[in-house]
């Protein structure tokens, strides 16, 4: 290790990890200490024709089933606030005029009720284009307003990607890439808004997903079938200490390139892997000042090479349908916190919020991962004790990034679907 990555490896251990990635919802004002599953998972896609029951209005859907603006209908919008008359001197959209339609998908009851929604996207958004997701929930028979989660592009030519800040309000609150409810709803609505400015290109979207969470519940490690015991992916080991810029807090974007890598090796898509620094850049969120968007880092993976790979953020209960992913040739990058003791041979002492990638389990159940806060790469991987991870993985209500190959299934038993 160079000397500056030992500063840097100083300061993580000493420090809390802000920006590495997004803080947890807090608990639910009326939250009780009953046990169940408070995790499950909303997924609309084009492969199986669900985005074409959403309610259109400039948009169309094309013949494989995405979403796309219609040029005889979209509409002609301007930015609400000129070029840099934003927040902190930027643009909201592009500081101009553009075109742009929505889609708005149908009601989804939520069983149970739920307070915290992570949504996510899976669009290619060419030069000149951009979508940004709203989600509403429906709140003892009334709905709250659309709330916004985030501006996306791929790059920032036309549109510097962000979050939204100062949504606050009597019914929730957006945080980063997180809808944190004051009630418990029983329904939710999610709208994807496509824009372009270019007659001649337009987003197009083939997924949408959100992570629906009830925070009264306090989830179990549920019971593994061992059926990935033993199993070790083969995933690439990024350290993030060695980027003197700013790698310090680049654990989320060090993640996503780590999956990406196995990716690329295992479907031999050299086009899929790139360096972190630029897993960076396309992940930074300038309201948040960071690169541990969790929305942002999976549109980031499932825009690569052309729509490679499909990625989604979703919360899990139990380390067990993670081992059904492992099972399946899935690793995942997951979201933790701990304090100090907490989390026994961690790279860092403490840290408030950190990605690392699961990539296996030992045969007898303890966690096999790498973790990006080590000193180099051929250090992070490393063996967890599974209780202790999974405590410390719950700081974020169990939440995780999870990619896999454009065209396929998740495994049935992987994510626990609304109905």
């Amino acid at each position: 290790m160079n000397a500056r990555a030992r500063v840097l490896s100083a300061v993580l251990l000493a420090t809390c990890i802000w920006a590495c990635a997004s803080s947890p919802p807090p608990a639910s004002p009326d939250a009780s200490p009953d046990t169940g599953s408070p995790a499950r998972l909303w997924q609309k896609t084009s492969v199986t024709g669900d985005l074409a029951r959403f309610s259109r209005d400039g948009t169309r859907v094309t013949a494989e089933g995405a979403l796309e603006l219609d040029p005889s209908t979209a509409k002609d919008g301007t930015d609400p606030f000129p070029a840099g008359a934003w927040l902190d001197g930027g643009s909201f959209y592009n500081g101009g005029t553009f075109r742009f339609g929505t889609a708005t998908s149908e009601v989804q009851s939520v069983p149970g009720g739920f307070d915290s929604v992570v949504p996510s996207f899976d669009a290619q958004t060419p030069p000149g284009t951009w979508v940004k997701l709203t989600v509403s929930a429906r709140v003892e028979g009334t709905w709250t307003k659309d709330y916004e989660l985030g501006i996306w592009a791929f790059d920032t030519a036309t549109v510097a990607r962000h979050s939204v800040d100062g949504q606050g309000d009597a019914d929730g609150n957006v945080l980063t890439d997180t809808l944190n409810l004051k009630r418990r709803a029983d329904a939710l609505r999610v709208t994807v808004h496509l824009f372009s400015d270019r007659a001649d290109a337009s987003p197009r979207v083939r997924a949408l997903a959100a992570a629906v969470t009830d925070t009264r519940l306090k989830p179990q490690d549920a019971t593994s079938d061992r059926t990935a015991w033993g199993i070790v992916l083969d995933v690439p080991g990024y350290s993030q200490m060695i980027y003197p810029d700013g790698g310090e807090v680049w654990c989320s974007p060090t993640s996503t390139t780590m999956l990406l890598g196995y990716w690329s090796r295992k479907l031999g898509r050299a086009d899929l892997e790139h360096p972190v620094p630029t897993a960076a850049a396309h992940t930074y969120d300038w309201v948040y000042k960071g690169t541990g968007n969790w929305s942002f880092n999976t549109a980031y993976a499932a825009s690569m090479s052309n729509g490679a790979l499909h990625g989604l953020v979703a919360r899990f209960d139990s380390f067990a349908p993670v081992e059904r992913l492992i099972d399946a040739g899935i690793p995942v990058s997951i979201s933790i916190a701990y304090e100090p003791g907490e989390l026994p041979g961690g790279a860092a002492r403490r840290t408030d919020g950190h990605l690392i990638v699961v990539k296996g389990f030992t045969d007898k159940g303890d966690v096999v991962v790498n973790d990006p806060a080590f000193g180099s790469n051929e250090t992070t991987s490393a063996t967890y004790p599974r209780a202790e991870l999974w405590r410390a993985w719950q700081h974020s209500r169990g939440a995780a990034y999870v990619l896999w190959p454009a065209g396929t299934p998740l495994p049935s038993q992987g994510l626990t679907p609304l109905p």
